[in-house]
């Protein structure tokens, strides 16, 4: 783990003496999300796959962090964060083991690093795109369920067989809003994808999400 640190760490550094001329620039950024697919197997066991099909679904999740951004070019911009992920999964048809609910919340530290290209002769909203890369370090599963007739919810928190250290692209596109000097207002519709898996069990995890981010 220090070793992916480390080389995150010296790229943001490289990066943002690129232009040593420019300022730094500090934000917060939230974004809700929903996790369209996490599990997937090798062809050999497509039954397995088809029953997790039937059985799995989409959830709700978000991250939540800090970054500092440093201007390479008059339309590239790099930043760097960390913050906080969670992706979620629903588990349906259990009603057999008297279970009527059952949710798992997959939550990372994460270490983004995107670089922003803006286009355009805009003034107050600048449309971009960026691409980037994720580290995500696991720090636990939160199972949250129900039984059938309760209304009470039960929640268990979860090392599980994940892999510490995973790895995800991300892209994105939207607008940056210039609400006066100092500050501006960021809105952009982002996919995040896992390339490596959560586990290493037959049944391979990586999650696939689609979400809204405000910076």
């Amino acid at each position: 783990m220090k070793n992916y640190l480390a080389l995150i760490v010296l790229f943001i550094g490289i990066a943002f003496e690129v232009n040593a001329q420019s300022n730094y620039s500090f934000g917060g950024y939230y974004s809700p999300m929903y996790t369209n697919r996490i599990t997937g197997t090798s062809s050999d066991l497509n039954w397995l796959k088809k029953e997790w099909d039937r059985l799995e679904k989409g959830g709700m999740g978000y991250s939540v962090g800090a970054f500092a951004e440093r201007t390479v070019s008059e339309k590239l911009t790099i930043r760097g964060g960390l913050g906080f992920s969670s992706y979620g999964e629903r588990i349906d048809s259990l009603m057999d083991l008297g279970i009527d609910k059952f949710k798992n919340d997959y939550r990372f530290v994460e270490v983004p690093v995107v670089a922003c290209y803006s286009f355009g002769d805009y003034t107050s909203a600048i449309p971009y795109i960026s691409l980037g890369y994720s580290l995500n370090y696991f720090l636990n599963k939160r199972n949250t369920y129900s039984l059938v007739g309760s209304k009470r919810e039960e929640v268990t928190i979860l090392k599980d067989n994940v892999n510490l250290v995973n790895h995800a692209l991300r892209f994105s596109a939207g607008f940056d809003f210039t609400l006066d000097p100092k500050w501006n207002l960021r809105t952009e519709l982002f996919a995040n994808s896992f390339l490596s898996s959560l586990s290493n069990d037959a049944i391979s995890r990586r999650p696939i999400a689609l979400g809204l981010s405000l910076q």
